[in-house]
This record gives C-alpha cells, structure tokens and sequence, in this order.
C-alpha cells in the first residue's frame, strides 16, 4: 500500500475503534433515542453507518478503472437522498446485521484502497463538490468520530426536535448554516496542531475553533432584540466581544467546542424561526459596512453564512491530509 495511503487507513482504524467503542455503550433500549440535534435515532445512525462506505467504495472502483473523472458527479439534494434511502432500508434490520454489514463494506474499501497508487491521489472526485481531490477525500477517519460524538451527545441528552416553520425568503441562509461543512473540517484537524498558529494572527487553531463555536452571538443578540422589540438593536463593540469569548474559552477542549457549535447553532435556527416577513423588512446598516448605505435585516441573515465559512477556510491548512 502507498505510505500516504497507509497513514490515511491507519487514522481510518483508529477512528473505526473509537465508534465501535462508543457503539458498545448504546443499551437494547436506547437505539430509539434521537440524536441531537437533529431527527435521527441511534438505530437510523448506524443504518447510515452501515452503508457510509459504498459511494466511496464506487469512487475507488471507478478510480482504478480509470473512469473516476468522467462519471456523471451526484448532486448535493441527490447525495442527500442516498443517505436517506440507506437509512429507510436499515429501519428494518437489527442491529447486528447493521454492524455487520457496517464492517465488511468497510473492509472492502480498505482492499480497494490497497490498490490506489500515488497517481490516483490528484485526480478530482466530482461528487464531493469544492475539495474534491482523492488525496484529501481517502482521509475518512473524520466520519466515524464525528458520528462517534453524535452517539455520545445521545445517550448523554434527551433530545425531542422542535417543529420549525421558517419563512421561504430565509430558506437558502438556513441551508448555508448548516453544520455539516464545518464539523467535516474540524474533525480532520491534525490534533497535533489544535495549539499551534493558526492563519490568523494571533489565534491558535483551537482559538479559531473557539471563535466559529461562539461566533453566532452577534446575529443571536440583533434576533431577539428584533422579536422583543420589532427593532434592530445599536451593534456592540463585536471586537471586544470576540476577544472576551475567546478569554472564556482559553481552556475549553476541542470536543467541548464542538458540542458548544452545535448547541449554539440550534439556538439560531430556533431564533430563525420565530421571524416573520416584517421583522426581514426592518431596515439595518452594517456595522463593517457602513458606505454601503441601508439594508435590510433579510440582507444580514442571508450573508451571515460568509462569516463562518471564511473562518473554516482559515481552518482548513491544519487538516490531518496536509500534513
């Protein structure tokens, strides 16, 4: 096996181990619990689990026949609906069967990464969208610890998911602010370089982290004020409150900000929520962007999507596959 592949399945495997052991911990009577925060069960979770592997066992097949490149790449909402299509055929499986079927399609992958050689790692996988290229795409370990951490939040949280009536014109800033990009990054961090510089001056890369886990604070503060008092509050001094969290935040661990994310951004989208079109029409001026005149408060939910993915960018340089 390639060495650069090799160090990517020995991550894979020590990844692999932190779930099953995780996995161990779930009681006959919890695979009905949901996991936060989304509407998942345990059992739904090990379902998707089950079949995680295949589209990369079929990337990898297709890679080694040298038609990777030229097959018809699936869109996000199709992409979406495999996984949800694998999840409906595992509701009536049992466990062990899951599990099963979890380890050997594992197991395959594993043969078929065997055969990928150094050639293999430039070339473009067009399903996963932006940051496509094989030599970052074979580091899967970020999925198993993300979906480990998932199983831990669910037996530690009795969750129930709210019922959400968001207004249309906000449909595509609630699309944007899903997590799903940034835990992808932050999973696949190097842990070696959580303490180390990050791109941004003066911050770690665990100060980074702190910074995307807190960093809804502002929008939250404008949306309750707006749903209180059906006006848009005086902007606070954003640079202070940055550094302040960050203080607080000094010694949180890395899972604990990522728990922190997570719960933080379900408290947006419940604020998202509670907006109505006159609450969207209140007109607002950018505190970073006072020349560009008068906007709306629509305008600010719909870009606020930039500040996270800027800063997960900046994270980026300390993945594991760049080392």
């Amino acid at each position: 096996m390639d060495k650069y592949v090799s160090e990517a399945v020995q991550d894979m495997q020590l990844a692999r181990r932190e779930l099953l052991a995780e996995l161990t911990c779930v009681g006959p009577g919890d695979w009905g619990r949901l996991v936060p925060y989304g509407a998942r069960t345990l059992h739904d979770l090990l379902a998707h689990l089950a079949g995680a592997d295949q589209a990369w066992a079929v990337s990898a097949q297709g890679l080694l026949k040298g038609e990777a490149d030229q097959r018809t790449p699936l869109k996000p909402e199709e992409a979406r609906a495999a996984v949800d299509r694998a999840i409906e055929r595992g509701r009536d499986r049992s466990e062990a069967e899951l599990l099963d079927e979890m380890q050997g399609r594992r197991r395959l992958l594993l043969g078929l990464y065997e055969e990928l050689e150094p050639r293999h790692l430039a070339l473009p996988l067009p399903s996963y969208g932006r940051h496509n290229s094989v030599r970052e795409r074979i580091w899967r370990g970020y999925h198993d610890r993300l979906h480990a951490a998932d199983v831990r939040r669910a037996l530690r949280l009795h969750w129930l998911p709210p019922d959400l009536t968001l207004e249309p014109a906000i449909r595509p800033a609630i699309e944007a602010l899903a997590p799903g990009e940034t835990l992808y990054v932050a999973y696949s961090v190097d842990p070696r370089l959580w303490e180390r510089p990050s791109t941004v001056p003066g911050w770690s890369n665990r100060g980074l982290l702190s910074h995307i886990a807190s960093g809804d604070w502002v929008l939250q503060l404008q949306l309750r004020h707006i749903i209180e008092q059906g006006r848009v509050a005086p902007w606070p001094d954003v640079d202070a409150g940055n550094e302040e969290r960050l203080r607080e935040r000094r010694q949180s661990t890395v899972a604990a900000l990522l728990e922190e994310y997570l719960s933080m951004r379900h408290e947006t989208m419940l604020l998202l929520a509670d907006l109505r079109p006159k609450h969207l029409r209140l007109p607002m001026t950018f505190w970073w962007d006072q020349a560009a005149g008068e906007r709306t408060v629509l305008d600010y939910v719909l870009m606020f999507e930039r500040h996270e993915r800027t800063h997960r960018e900046q994270l980026r340089p300390a993945m594991r596959y760049l080392r």
